[in-house]
């Protein structure tokens, strides 16, 4: 499923070219995600691939976030794992660069002021938790270009109550930003994805 998302989004990036830009993503344990999107896209689009991730797994757990599955600590994996994961997969290290810290700490104005003005081509949220997602959704919002895809990995999570995750943060962030349409595209058990389009151009 993660594939066929991928396949998607590359197709549509393509068809609507030229959409340039980052590769975001927030939440890369394991770097699987990160090297499925450098195959999808490398070969199409020149784009910078950048992780963020606190690299110590997850935060403390806040009360709206509490689930079984989310544990502090959880999901850990070293930077320096995580960076060698991708030149082992043959990504060259100017096309790639990580972001360390928790997203509340992490995810600064001079941080944005350093990435623009280069848009976002995909915004992959993968942070789970409504107390990770909120400063995520702050941070990209002058990243957004028309055709940035935002993905979110864990929408179904929480049983799908639009009040809790991912939901409730990307419907706090669309009430807070209402010159942008969201519209559905991709959707695979757990995750959804959504295109962004500008009201007024």
């Amino acid at each position: 499923s993660y594939r066929s998302a991928m396949a998607a989004a590359a197709n549509f990036a393509f068809v609507n070219r030229p959409i340039e830009g980052y590769y975001f993503e927030f939440g890369s344990c394991s770097a699987v995600t990160m090297r499925l999107a450098w195959d999808s896209f490398h070969w199409l689009f020149n784009w910078i691939f950048v992780a963020f991730d606190s690299f110590e797994g997850f935060p403390e757990i806040q009360d709206i976030d509490r689930q079984e599955i989310w544990q502090k600590g959880k999901a850990a994996m070293s930077e320096e794992a995580f960076i060698n994961c991708l030149l082992e997969h043959g990504i060259p290290r100017e096309r790639f660069m990580t972001v360390k810290g928790f997203y509340d700490q992490s995810l600064t104005w001079e941080l944005q002021q350093k990435l623009l003005p280069l848009k976002a081509a995909v915004v992959y949220v993968d942070c789970d938790l409504y107390h990770s997602a909120v400063p995520v959704l702050k941070f990209v919002v002058p990243f957004l270009q028309k055709g940035t895809i935002m993905v979110f990995d864990e929408w179904n999570a929480f049983w799908g109550d639009p009040e809790k995750g991912e939901r409730r943060a990307f419907r706090e962030f669309r009430e807070q930003n209402p010159s942008w349409r969201f519209e559905p595209f991709v959707s695979t058990n757990m995750a959804q994805s959504f295109l962004c389009v500008p009201r007024k151009e």
